[in-house]
């Protein structure tokens, strides 16, 4: 799903027509027909009946409309801010991030950083943790989000939060009825994951094989959606970050909580002995301030 997916919907959802919304959208009726049908199928709910009168909003068609103009207006926003920064000249800094800090951060984060530093562009990208050791050791990017564990004979590290993974299940799933999930409870079920890329992969699947249960794996992917939606159709059950999981609910499925920790700790790095930018030192102060901790200047 892209802001061009919802801009879409919504135009199909005010005029209650494909033609005229086509027109409107310099798209043909067949392409936008097709892309509302794409949507529907993303989410795994019918968003319009189609009738001779047009198209009719389903139930799910006006919950997804109102989240759709606010999801959009966050993005104006967001595109807003970028461009006052460019027209003050403003200086990019790179930050990679392993997955779900981006979504974790929230466009409120980045109001509150462009608030206190209009001339900083901040250009954060999602990447495997191998990516964004490569990238910092050419000198491609001064600091980074990864998760534990850090070599801390290479980086200086700043711990920044950490996340519980959960279990995302099938309503019919026996495990839903479950309070609490043991790996021993995963044994021969099928499991969508985030891949080997990422290093939570072998964390998590070492807390399987420390308790005799060999995983399972239907699925890695490094898209969250596609996990939730094998837990949707009852394929598999999927793991996921929790807070990932509450913002992507499905009708279909419950979450669930491992009966012991699952967590991934997260800390923003930088190279040691490698002195930072007053770029990437005002993001670092921005990230202390932002997460509480007291203000300190990043070690040398």
């Amino acid at each position: 799903m892209t802001s061009k997916d919802l801009e879409y919907f919504l135009s199909v959802y005010s005029s209650r027509s494909i033609k005229d919304s086509a027109q409107k959208l310099f798209i043909s009726p067949q392409g936008l027909s097709k892309k509302i049908i794409e949507l529907e199928r993303e989410l795994n709910v019918l968003l319009f009946t189609r009738t001779q009168k047009g198209m009719i909003p389903t139930a799910a068609g006006k919950q997804l409309a109102v989240r759709a103009r606010i999801i959009l207006d966050e993005f104006t926003g967001i595109q807003s801010d970028f461009s006052k920064a460019a027209v003050n000249n403003g200086s990019s800094l790179t930050i990679p991030a392993t997955h779900g800090v981006l979504n974790y951060l929230s466009v409120s984060f980045i109001r509150s950083f462009y608030e206190k530093n209009p001339h900083i562009i901040l250009n954060l990208i999602e990447i495997p943790e191998k990516e964004t050791d490569s990238m910092l050791q050419k000198n491609e990017a001064e600091i980074a989000f990864v998760p534990a564990p850090i070599d801390y004979s290479k980086y200086d590290a700043l711990f920044c939060f950490s996340w519980k993974h959960c279990l995302v299940i099938h309503k019919s799933n026996p495990l839903a009825k479950k309070d609490r999930i043991s790996c021993e409870d995963l044994a021969h079920v099928p499991l969508a994951v985030r891949g080997r890329s990422y290093s939570a992969f072998p964390s998590n699947m070492s807390k399987f094989l420390r308790r005799g249960v060999q995983p399972d794996i239907l699925l890695e992917t490094t898209s969250e959606t596609l996990i939730h939606s094998i837990a949707e159709e009852n394929m598999g059950v999927g793991i996921t970050l929790e807070f990932q999981a509450i913002a992507d609910p499905r009708p279909n499925t419950v979450i669930k909580d491992f009966d012991v920790p699952f967590e991934k700790e997260v800390y923003l790095i930088s190279k040691k002995g490698f002195p930072l930018s007053a770029e990437a030192s005002a993001f670092h102060s921005f990230i202390l301030q932002w997460t509480g901790q007291e203000s300190k200047a990043p070690q040398e």
